[in-house]
């Protein structure tokens, strides 16, 4: 429970800081615009109460939503009642660096989520930037926190690191638009809970960078080329295999940028899954 208060009390102080870091409008009854780097379009924004109310609305959810996550990863990865230790993350969790690369991506990913989100509340282009990337470094500090008196887990050094690392290429695309990024796919069709219980289950994943080349069809052109990275399991079941992918593929709010850029826009917070096709090469 400490944890979803501190979730809750992360919530809370976005808000705080976004009532102060808020671009207030001189006239409280008159409806204004604040200019968005990210699409040269000018955010429409209400009056100064219904901004708060956004804010609000914000944090709630985000408290919200992490009670549920916190859940989660104690129902999935077993509860954190031990004793703290810091694990063998980078050779000794048989992923061969794949649970680095989720990490690298859930910072980039939370980043631009959670920045999309303050900037919906009303807050600027640059603040909703900074309190997105503060959230999502502070929630995946706190998930290793969990890890770390886990007596199945312990406290990864380099996951922290990816995870800042995501963090900090969040924040720099968006304050530096581009047509990279970073995405996951799946291999296969799988039932399982929102966090993968077991090896096989990463397996699964595929972690992306990716690149879309304008062509002749500029921001409209919708298909971008990917280098993935993921594992499987050897004939032993047992021993890891790092597989590089080479891929070609889109997102949904590429393909509905082709005809309607507006609507991608307010899809954006979509695009971090990688519709592809691909070869796979096995690195021994």
């Amino acid at each position: 429970m400490r944890s979803v208060a501190l979730a809750g009390l992360v919530a809370a102080l976005c808000v705080r800081v976004g009532l102060a870091q808020r671009a207030p409008s001189p006239f409280t009854t008159y409806s204004y615009q604040l200019h968005d780097p990210l699409t040269g379009w000018h955010a429409p924004v209400t009056n100064a109460r219904s901004n708060t109310l956004r804010l609000w609305m914000v944090g709630g959810l985000h408290g919200g939503v992490g009670a549920f996550v916190y859940a989660e990863t104690q129902n999935t990865w077993g509860h954190s009642r031990g004793r703290f230790h810091v694990k063998q993350d980078w050779s000794g969790d048989s992923l061969s660096q794949n649970d680095e690369a989720s990490h690298l991506f859930f910072g980039y990913t939370l980043t631009r989520t959670f920045a999309a989100h303050w900037r919906w509340a009303g807050m600027t282009p640059r603040g909703s930037r900074k309190i997105g990337a503060f959230e999502s470094a502070f929630v995946l500090t706190m998930v290793e926190a969990l890890d770390a008196f886990n007596p199945a887990q312990g406290l990864g050094v380099s996951d922290l690191v990816f995870d800042y690392a995501g963090a900090g290429v969040g924040l720099w695309t968006l304050s530096h638009p581009g047509d990279g990024g970073i995405r996951t796919s799946i291999k296969v069709p799988a039932r399982a809970r929102l966090f993968a219980e077991n090896v096989r289950q990463s397996d699964n994943y595929i972690f992306w960078v990716t690149y879309r080349p304008p062509l002749g069809w500029g921001v409209k052109q919708p298909l971008s080329v990917g280098l993935g990275h993921s594992t499987r399991r050897a004939p032993d079941g047992v021993t890891p295999v790092r597989e590089v992918h080479f891929g070609i593929g889109t997102t949904l709010p590429d393909v509905v940028r082709t005809f309607s850029p507006r609507a991608a826009h307010y899809l954006g917070i979509l695009d971090f899954y990688y519709f592809n096709l691909n070869f796979t090469a096995t690195l021994k």
